[in-house]
């Protein structure tokens, strides 16, 4: 840990703009979400030993988990975001304004540029942060869930939040499939429930929304990940967590699947 560091560090912790809420020492960074509790009620299984690709890692938050609570030996993150400005995931071309103008508020690198240099880093990439800060065994690779091709295969493959940002769910889950070894764990949030998850109701509704694509049921998602192969396909927990600037709570469900 660069303790030496430590004034810089916090700076970026306190300061920064992050999607995860993430500890160091006493200072709690003010994510979009704050899973450092609820993370270890979501029935992960043990990851010792294994590969992981984290594919929408942002942040690395998940990444850092798996490392230090699963005992992972080594995670690749992969992530769209170029952490220029630029957005970073797919939008309606006739929103894409509004996302742009959005993404260049969040960077936050010019104003704590100086935090960020003497860390050696060049950009707001935290998951480059969170490896630097812990050392760990995660590698950030850029590029898109459409194309897992250059990566190899890795024994576990986890999707977190990411599939109804996405205008074809599908050709991503395929790609999954295609990079997983053991088994691959999906995250998905805005998640269909009520009646639909009580009658196990396989449906994807479109939202309407210019980067929130859909909404999908559970069954939507296991019915998808059967489809392209993956076997034992099972609900690992259904969970609620806030969204801590607007202060409601957003359905989410785990789904694991094995090869």
């Amino acid at each position: 840990m660069l303790v030496y560091m430590e004034n810089e560090i916090l700076d970026i912790f306190n300061n920064g703009t992050w999607y995860h809420s993430v500890n160091f020492k006493n200072v709690k960074s003010k994510g979009t979400f704050d899973y450092t509790d609820l993370v270890y009620n979501l029935n992960f299984p043990t990851m010792k030993d294994l590969s992981v690709l984290d594919v929408g890692c942002s942040d690395g938050f998940f990444s850092k988990f798996f490392l230090e609570e699963l005992n992972a030996k080594k995670v690749t993150g992969v992530d769209f975001n170029l952490y220029d400005g630029s957005v970073a995931f797919e939008v309606l071309n006739s929103n894409e304004e509004e996302y742009v103008e959005k993404y260049n508020s969040q960077n936050d690198y010019e104003n704590l540029k100086f935090s960020y240099e003497t860390l050696g880093l060049m950009t707001s990439n935290k998951f480059e942060l969170l490896k630097k800060v812990f050392n760990l065994n995660m590698d950030y690779q850029n590029g898109s869930i459409y194309d897992l091709t250059e990566f190899k295969k890795h024994d576990v493959t986890f999707c977190g939040s990411l599939l109804e940002h996405l205008r074809d769910p599908i050709t991503a889950i395929e790609q999954l499939y295609f990079s997983t070894e053991k088994f691959s764990i999906i995250d998905i949030s805005n998640s269909l429930n009520g009646i639909y998850n009580i009658f196990n109701r396989p449906l994807s509704k479109y939202t309407g929304a210019g980067g929130n694509f859909y909404h999908h049921s559970e069954k939507a998602i296991s019915l998808m990940m059967e489809a392209v192969g993956f076997k034992n396909v099972k609900l690992l927990k259904r969970y609620k967590i806030k969204i801590e600037k607007y202060g409601y709570k957003i359905p989410h469900a785990v789904i694991i699947g094995f090869k």
